[in-house]
């Protein structure tokens, strides 16, 4: 039985990574070096403290995390209202309301998933939201799918995450939860890790209750 759909946000209801890419792009230009693509899978999903630890040292900055972190939240704010919604977004996340527990895992932070949450078409529409940084470790680890299915009240195996990229369907899989793919064309989703997953859609255009369903 299915009792919960989940959400990422990023790359699956908004259409935010090459937005938080372009930030990180033009950032490291700016320090006269590059973002490159390995780094945009390192960091893809993570969470907060993740990726700003991990840009300062790739990046050999002369800050803190926590400064850099600001600098770039302050980047971001900009772009939160502009979030182009994904095709089929809309309805897949009202579809999910009207069947099942509905839930948001994301690795953004709280202030921009709390702006895409109160986008008109998604207002009232999830039970439970979550950041990764109100959780211990970021996707891949598992720790804010376990703790979304616990505020949902359901147990993860009668729970299925949408996910786009690698480290997000890594988290889905390693908290037993069932997974449908919505793949990241920047990010490669390996033959052995499509191989894992219950479902891949080429959009959410895609997805259906009967999809839904068969997945109990």
């Amino acid at each position: 039985m299915l009792d919960a759909v989940i959400f990422d946000m990023d790359g699956v209801l908004v259409d935010s990574q090459w937005l938080y890419t372009a930030v990180f792009q033009r950032f490291a230009r700016q320090q006269g070096t590059t973002w490159t693509e390995e780094d945009i899978a390192r960091v893809n999903g993570t969470k907060d403290t993740q990726w700003s630890a991990y840009a300062v040292q790739r990046l050999n900055l002369p800050m803190t995390p926590q400064e850099f972190r600001n600098h770039m939240h302050t980047e971001m704010a900009d772009f939160a209202e502009q979030f182009r919604i994904m095709p089929g977004a809309a309805e897949a996340v009202a579809l999910a309301h009207r069947h099942f527990r509905t839930g948001l895992a994301s690795g953004s932070a709280r202030f921009i998933i709390d702006k895409v949450i109160n986008y008109p078409v998604f207002r009232g529409c999830f039970d439970v939201t979550l950041s990764a940084d109100e959780v211990t470790a970021g996707k891949p680890d598992p720790d804010i799918y376990l703790e979304t299915c616990r505020r949902l009240g359901v147990d993860p195996s009668a729970a299925v995450c949408i996910e786009d990229s690698p480290n997000g369907i890594l988290a889905g899989l390693r908290a037993g939860m069932k997974v449908i793919a919505v793949p990241d064309p920047q990010l490669t989703l390996s033959p052995e890790l499509a191989e894992q997953v219950d479902l891949i859609l080429p959009s959410l255009t895609e997805l259906t209750l009967e999809t839904l369903q068969s997945l109990a």
